[in-house]
């Protein structure tokens, strides 16, 4: 690997998927773990309704060796099919948030022409999420409710959800504290709550790598997945690191391909970035991985014989994490961080 540049790149256009890569690049985390031939391409590979079709081919055509948030189901799919595609650490996990519904539904089998709002229709987790509650409910997700995709649900963080919901454009949406308590006064109540279903955090998304990264270069993914948890560590430790985090999205925004992405803002206070759901570990738990392959496996998505151990290749993020714990200048940090677990789970 010293003769060739380490091409990483992000799967989605999202911004907020090129934010733990810039603030590795511009605190010099990479460097300092022993990467510095290498390439960030954040622009988004492939559209993300294509991606469980084309992600690794695209990989190949481009020369990317490690794909940041990636979908878990694409990379369980092309694995399952012989593609050279392998989880080798979690990415992003699904916010800590619950799924609220229009008073008088009281289930899924209420939601039969029923509207859900959604950020895209790319098959992210959370919509994946509710295709399963769906279908266990016997409605067909694709043909009996209404998916309601714009921008206004990308972070519940911002009142338009609540708004939606009010003015009767969407019966279905995600929220988080303090706009559940708006939604609650509106008679609505809790649909599901995925923490209960995933309580260490369900993974949404991940970093996936091709098998020749993984066995012949192991010490570049090690020193790359040391700087992105530390990334990780820094985004997630506040208030210290608010204004920096504020002004990296702002610039990231402002240079985006994206009209959509510039007016979103996920970063709208200290207490809101602590809990960003980043797995701090970088590991992706194999109960969880196991329901969303079992799900996969009821939509005819995965082979019933299929094990998503095979897809899962996390000695490397193991490693990587103990390394990272080994150092006592990162010591501090990381005890600040375990209080920050406890109160929110992940």
């Amino acid at each position: 690997m010293a003769s060739k540049t380490l091409r990483i790149a992000t799967s989605s256009y999202h911004i907020g998927h090129s934010i733990a890569p810039m603030v590795a690049l511009e605190k010099n985390f990479f460097n300092e773990e022993g990467l510095s031939n290498f390439e960030l391409v954040l622009e988004g590979l492939i559209p993300s309704f294509v991606e469980k079709l084309a992600l690794s081919s695209t990989m190949k055509n481009r020369g990317i060796k490690i794909v940041l948030g990636a979908q878990i189901p694409s990379v369980l799919a092309l694995n399952s099919k012989g593609e050279d595609l392998y989880i080798v650490a979690g990415w992003r996990f699904v916010p800590q948030t619950d799924w609220y519904a229009r008073q008088g539904i009281k289930s899924f089998a209420d939601l039969k022409g029923k509207k859900i709002g959604i950020r895209d229709l790319g098959g992210t987790g959370p919509r994946r999420l509710l295709w399963g509650q769906l279908r266990k409910a016997g409605l067909d997700p694709d043909k009996d409710v209404i998916w309601v995709a714009d921008n206004r649900f990308a972070y519940h963080r911002t009142p338009e959800h609540v708004e939606a919901v009010r003015e009767g454009r969407v019966d279905v949406v995600a929220s988080s504290p303090p706009f559940t308590l708006e939604l609650e006064k509106m008679g609505c109540t809790v649909l599901l709550s995925p923490r209960k279903l995933f309580p260490g955090g369900q993974p949404m998304s991940v970093v996936a790598a091709r098998r020749e990264l993984i066995d012949e270069h192991g010490d570049d993914l090690t020193a790359f997945l040391r700087a992105i948890l530390r990334a990780f560590w820094l985004i997630r430790d506040q208030p210290e690191n608010f204004e920096y985090l504020v002004d990296l999205e702002k610039r990231l925004r402002a240079a985006g391909p994206s009209e959509g992405e510039r007016a979103l803002r996920m970063f709208t206070s200290p207490q809101k970035i602590e809990t960003m759901p980043l797995p701090l570990n970088g590991q992706v738990p194999l109960k969880s991985l196991e329901f969303i392959g079992e799900e996969m496996k009821l939509a005819g998505e995965l082979p019933s014989n299929f094990s998503v151990q095979a897809a899962l290749k996390d000695e490397t993020v193991k490693q990587a994490f103990a390394d990272l714990l080994g150092r006592n200048e990162l010591k501090s940090r990381w005890d600040r961080l375990g209080e920050v677990v406890v109160r929110h789970g992940c």
